[in-house]
């Protein structure tokens, strides 16, 4: 009884978030365009009344929060919230499946779409999908001001959402933090909308591309994606601004507020991160100019937006992926799993993790070849100790038995193992087109397909710990 009323206390400023931010804009845009949409509007009314309701009966009550409450509300307030962005959609003739699809994968900033045709879509539900996902990228931070401040053992439940914003050398007022990191994802919000009005877009298109650009999205308002606008400058922003968000905000945050560089250079995820976006785009442009017959200017374009709107898991395309050919669709999907750096808004397994995999693997040849040698693994200039490295391979681990689960799930549903590879892989690293049959769009997967991929693209979201740890019997004991 009393964590139900502590999940009721926590949604009431998330659904204030939520409808502020995310459902009034389009309704307003509805309104003004003389189609007020009911769906819209019941949503916006339910949001705004239940936040009212806490804020007069729960909000002045003082609740002691453990680690386990806080896994629980995340979770909880995950799937609620998804329902509820799921019913505008309902609208646009969408089956409830098919709306719970699309409301998930804009919240979990994954870019998975269902909808064949966007064009049918009218202005004020295009621009509700991409707040959407803005609203998923900025919601670790939501979290954060809404729980942490209360949890006992608040750093736990933070390093559970999402390893690398609980950084130590962050200021220990985890509140203080939070805000300065919510302003700075304005901030950028901001500069991605101006940058891309500059280089041709319409306002409205800026707004709408710079939400799913700074959240790793991946959604659009068009069918062609990026490939519509054929244009390279705009190519450019969006190849900047998502390298930027796929940084560490930590480190973002501390090299502006210290005005110094030094952080960038010493943090060794990051330089790892660079290694690997480098190597994943020279190849494609290599593969694409030698293998598949591209021009090299073709080549360059294709193969740097590409790979690093993949690599960074946001999912902008140029063209369907297989239009580049099998090679570098594959290649990139696979690297994919790396992910963006840790406290980042991107997906995937995270950078630091496979960095840190590589070290001990690393550290245990060298004492193979050298028996008597004392070394040890380091990151950052710090020796890691054991426990993190068991917790990282644990966590592979499990990641590698998810992503096989719902693959399994999708192939004994008949879908041909090229394209559930690519699903799965998609939806868990919160990637957005896949391969195959799903390059443009997940419409032909049936009911069950959708809802399988519906609930990897949450697990891939919690980092799979936040699921998992609630499935295990001594979790819920006293």
């Amino acid at each position: 009884m009393i964590t139900t009323l502590k999940l009721l206390r926590f949604l009431g400023p998330t659904l204030l978030f939520f409808g502020s931010f995310v459902v009034l804009p389009p309704l307003l845009m509805s309104y003004f365009n003389n189609l007020v949409d009911s769906e819209l509007l019941w949503t916006y009314v339910f949001c705004i009344a239940y936040s009212l309701l806490i804020m007069f009966t729960l909000r002045r009550q003082k609740f002691s929060y453990s680690p386990r409450d806080g896994f629980i509300i995340t979770f909880l307030t995950w799937v609620f919230i998804s329902v509820l962005a799921a019913m505008p959609f309902l609208n646009s003739n969408m089956s409830f499946f098919d709306a719970l699809f699309e409301a998930v994968s804009g919240l979990t900033t994954t870019g998975s779409t269902v909808i064949e045709d966007l064009s049918r879509l009218p202005d004020h539900i295009l621009l509700y999908r991409q707040l959407l996902q803005w609203a998923g990228g900025v919601g670790l931070v939501i979290v954060v001001l809404a729980i942490i401040p209360a949890v006992s053992g608040g750093m736990k439940v933070l390093q559970a959402e999402t390893s690398g914003f609980a950084d130590k050398t962050f200021s220990p007022r985890l509140r203080e933090t939070a805000r300065s990191l919510l302003k700075f994802y304005f901030l950028i919000t901001l500069a991605c909308v101006v940058s891309y009005w500059l280089a041709g877009m319409s306002w409205f298109e800026a707004f709408c591309h710079s939400f799913s650009t700074v959240s790793i999205g991946g959604f659009s308002i068009y069918n062609e994606n990026f490939g519509y606008f054929n244009n390279q400058t705009i190519e450019l922003v969006a190849v900047v601004f998502m390298m930027i968000s796929a940084t560490n905000f930590g480190l973002h945050f501390l090299s502006f507020t210290k005005a110094s560089f030094r952080y960038y250079l010493r943090n060794d995820e990051l330089k790892f991160f660079l290694v690997v976006v480098l190597f994943a785009v020279f190849v494609s442009v290599l593969t694409l100019y030698v293998k598949e017959g591209f021009s090299f200017d073709s080549a360059l374009r294709y193969g740097v937006f590409q790979t690093i709107s993949i690599v960074t898991t946001t999912g902008f395309t140029l063209e369907p992926l297989t239009a580049l050919g099998s090679s570098v669709g594959f290649l990139i999907f696979i690297i994919a799993f790396i992910g963006a750096c840790s406290g980042s808004v991107g997906g995937g397994m995270k950078a630091w993790r496979v960095l840190l995999m590589l070290k001990v693997g690393f550290s245990n040849m060298t004492k193979i070849m050298h028996p008597n040698a004392v070394s040890s693994v380091k990151l950052n200039g710090e020796k890691v100790v054991s426990s993190q490295i068991e917790a990282v391979f644990s966590f592979i681990a499990i990641y590698i038995t998810f992503f096989l689960f719902f693959l399994f799930v999708l192939v004994f549903q008949d879908v041909d193992f090229y394209s559930a590879f690519s699903g799965t892989a998609a939806a868990i690293n919160n990637l957005g087109p896949g391969l195959g049959d799903l390059s443009e769009n997940y419409s032909s997967l049936t009911s069950g397909g959708k809802l399988a991929l519906t609930m990897a693209m949450i697990v891939g979201r919690l980092e799979l710990f936040g699921v998992l740890i609630l499935m295990i019997p001594s979790f819920w004991k006293n």
